[in-house]
């Protein structure tokens, strides 16, 4: 009778039925249900948050003199959404010679062309668009 559990053993090594090839099987099962949740999350909150982004970008800059800068930008939002852009002038060195936030309305376009002149504190070199966000009202 005792060779009944040992035949058995014998068998369950040869064949791979051994309880250590358990635990890798259910680590193995683990992994694949935590990439799936992260796979759902990215799929749920990445596809929400693309359709509320604000997009901007500079379509041409002039320097009006040693002291004002026109930027000409376009600026990208969900119809009906009041935005908020900051914009920059920057000197030959980088350095932030004038800067302003502008308020837009909401609008019934996606997509708006828009100009604004910012006055420097010293000679610019070129203007850009830093960011732009939607403004949250209280009701």
């Amino acid at each position: 009778m005792s060779e009944a559990p040992a035949q058995a053993a014998a068998l369950d090594e040869r064949y791979g039925r051994s309880r250590q090839r358990g635990i890798d099987r259910r680590l193995g099962w683990g992994l694949v249900g935590i990439a799936l949740a992260i796979g759902i999350a990215v799929l749920a909150f990445g596809g929400w948050q693309k359709t509320n982004t604000v997009e901007s970008k500079v379509v041409h800059y002039t320097v009006q003199g040693p002291r004002a800068v026109t930027i000409e930008y376009q600026v990208s939002a969900p119809t009906q959404t009041r935005v908020a852009c900051a914009l920059e002038a920057l000197s030959k060195s980088y350095a932030t010679v004038g800067w302003k936030v502008f308020e837009l309305p909401p609008s019934d376009q996606r997509t708006r062309n828009l100009s604004e002149t910012l006055i420097t504190t010293y000679e610019a070199t070129t203007g850009t668009v830093r960011s732009c966000w939607p403004v949250e009202r209280p009701a």
